[in-house]
Parts: C-alpha cells; structure tokens; sequence
C-alpha cells in the first residue's frame, strides 16, 4: 500500500461569509500539505469547517479536487436527481460509522475505473466480450416460433406478438443494478504519512424496472416492472458479494477494511430520494458474515403517507403550513421534506414559494417564518428556502438546540 509522506504544516483561518455556508463562523485549523513520494505529486488535506454536520476533511492533488474517474456514469445510471445527492452523502455518513471524521479524511473513488464500473452495469452475456463481467442478470432466451418464416416482414399481429414477448422476457428478468459509487478514505498512519484506510461501497438498485422494445418500425415501446422490496434486498445482498470478491482482487485493495451499503431507489419522478436499507463492514481476509438493517426514510408533506405514518409530525406541519397561508392574501406554496431515522424525524426541509417578492414582504414574511418554527421540536434540524419568480429570496436554518441563521438575499 503506497503512503503519502507529510511534509510540512501550516495554520490559517478562514471565514465563511454571505451565502457561502449555513452558519458565518470563523474557522481556525490546520491544512496539511503532503507529498507523495514515489512521484512527488504534492497532496493537500482541506481544513476542517465547524458546522453542525462535521463532515470529511478532503484529499487535493496539488490543491486540485480528485474527482472519480466514473464520476460521471452517476447521471447516466440514476435518472433522479434526489437520489444522486442522496446515494453520495448517506454513503459518507454510513461510513462514518466505521471510519471517524476525526481520524479519516474523504476521497472519491480512485481505485475502480470508470469503463470497469460500465461493464459491471450490464446484462450478462457469455457470448458478448463487453458483457461478460455483467451483474445484472442475462435475458432468458426467447421463443419465436410465432413469427412467419416465409417473408421477412411481419404483420401487424406478429409485430404485436413480438414485443409482448420481448416484454415478458424482461419482466421475468428484471435487471437490478443500477450504480456503484466507490468513495477512498485516507488515515494518518502515525510517522508523518498518510494511506488508504477504509474503501467504501454504494451499490445503488433500482425499485423500478423500466426498459424499452424497439419493433420492426422503429417504434420505441416504454415498459415499467415495480420491484418487491424484499427481493430487491436479496438480489442486492448477492451482488454485493460478487463486487467484494472482485474488488478483493485489485491491486492495494486486498488489507483494506470495506464497506458496502445498499441503496434502493425511488421512481424516477419522485419528489423524495430513496432510503439505504443495508449495510456491511468485511475486515480484511473476510467474507461477507452479516448485514446490519438500515432504518432510513424520507416522507413528503403534505401527504396521506406521512399523516398515516408520522400523524403527529403532519399535524405540525399542517399547523406551520396553516400560520404562513394566513399572514397574506397571495397565494403561498409550502412543501416538506422530512428524514427519518429509527423512525424519529432528523431533519425537515421546506420550500415556500411566492408570486410576489417586494423586499418588505420578504422581509417581513422571513421573520415571521422564523418565529413560526416554534411549531416543531427545538432538537429537529430545520431549513427553510424562500423563492419567488425572481429567484431565491431568504434562508433560515435552524440546527437542532441552536438560534436560527437567517439570511436575506439582497
């Protein structure tokens, strides 16, 4: 395993202002400047931002981010942006778990190359070279003994009948993957180097299926096959042990401790992301032993979903939402977002949109929002974003037992 030899020390403060961050508070730490011995590329280690969320202190390859090189199969993979966004920060916050912000610093994935991650993706296919390495399950052969054998153009029954078929195959074989999202965490090994500490995994599932049949025409038919939860988790549960033995198998990735959490999906047009629902720590020289069930949510409001499942936090919502829609005549939009974790509210996210944006409404209306927060628990992060047709107007968040910050976009 390369190390990263520390080569010097420097301390400097740094202060968030305007809309930059969450919070305006001043920063003194340390930012460590590394250089890699073999090559002598100089690597740098971010300073570390006093925020409630305590996140990762990052690798820079001579000041630059390391971005992965299958940074980009993420868009093609995921068609919903919320998942994204959550597929990335859950995945640093699961490890957490196993490697400490305090001892371990974030890089994304420099060890599984972005063509090996694409074929990965795939369809098993023995007889396809790009297709060998596949995932996902192979295509059950078809049989079309239903189609004329006489003339090459098919009537418009046979037509019909092939893409019903075709159909049917795919809904008997569902393909399952859909991304996996490699991020490296680096530890300082106590003699002025730094290496690879902990390799994680997300291995991201789709809850639908959707596929495409392209008849004799031309004519693209869109399906859609809903995936049963529990067989989504069992299917995960074996890919997830293929990719260890592979990954197992790369060079430096032998020693490491790894995790691998599971992600399911939503739909493509949904308005929440998706949830983990699994996760795995294998120690070197281990296999797979047991998985830890992650109990992670996300609920709209308003909707009937959370007020069956969550009746007392709907109720506070509604009480909020009913505040705000009668401090003016215009019309007001107000949606939310909630996390749950263990079934408790962790943290709520409102969108509140306007018609108007005369800056004396906005003001008034940011600070009358800010004294409505009331409605929720004081240990509940809140944010809230204010935007008209012009834009965003105001932010206000409230960490959990903290003073809101508020700001007013000028």
């Amino acid at each position: 395993m390369n190390k990263i030899k520390l080569c010097s020390l420097l301390v400097v403060s740094l202060f968030l202002t305007g809309c930059n961050g969450i919070l305006d508070r001043q920063v003194e730490e340390e930012i460590i400047v590394i250089e890699e011995v073999e090559d002598q590329d100089q690597m740098i280690i971010s300073p570390n931002l006093n925020t409630p969320e305590n996140y990762y202190r990052t690798v820079l390859q001579e000041g630059d981010y390391r971005q992965s090189e299958a940074r980009g199969l993420v868009t093609q993979a995921i068609n919903n942006r919320l998942d994204i966004k959550q597929l990335e920060l859950g995945l640093m916050e699961l490890a957490s778990t196993k490697f400490p912000q305090s001892e371990y610093y974030f890089q994304e994935g420099q060890y599984l190359e972005g063509s090996l991650i694409n074929r990965w993706l795939r369809r098993y296919d023995e007889n396809r070279e790009t297709h060998v390495e596949g995932l996902n399950p192979p295509l059950p052969e078809g049989d079309y003994t239903f189609l004329s054998e006489e003339t090459e153009i098919l009537s418009s029954e046979e037509r019909r009948l092939r893409v019903s078929h075709e159909r049917q195959l795919h809904e008997e074989e569902p393909a399952y993957l859909s991304h996996i999202m490699e991020h490296n965490y680096l530890r300082d090994v106590g003699d002025g180097s730094i290496e690879l500490g902990g390799f994680v995994l997300g291995i991201s599932l789709n809850s639908v299926y959707s596929f495409q049949i392209v008849d004799e025409r031309g004519l693209t038919h869109p399906f859609e096959v809903n995936l049963e939860d529990e067989i989504i988790l069992e299917e995960g549960k074996k890919i997830a042990s293929e990719v260890l033995d592979r990954v197992r198998q790369r060079e430096n990735l032998a020693n490491v401790p790894i995790v691998i959490a599971l992600y399911q999906e939503e739909r493509r047009q949904a308005i929440i992301p998706g949830t983990f629902v699994a996760m795995t720590v294998v120690e070197p020289g281990r296999r797979i032993e047991r998985w830890e069930t992650v109990d992670d949510a996300h609920y709209f409001f308003p909707s009937s979903s959370a007020t069956a499942n969550h009746r007392d936090d709907a109720t506070r919502f509604d009480n909020f939402k009913q505040d705000i829609d009668g401090f003016f005549n215009n019309y007001i939009g107000i949606v939310g977002k909630g996390r749950y974790k263990n079934n408790q509210l962790q943290e709520l996210t409102i969108d509140i949109n306007l018609q108007s944006n005369g800056k004396a409404e906005i003001i008034a209306m940011t600070q009358y929002i800010t004294d409505r927060l009331k409605h929720f628990p004081e240990n509940l992060t809140v944010q809230v974003y204010l935007t008209s047709l012009e834009g965003a107007e105001s932010i206000i968040v409230r960490h959990a037992n903290e003073q809101p910050f508020v700001h007013i976009y000028r």
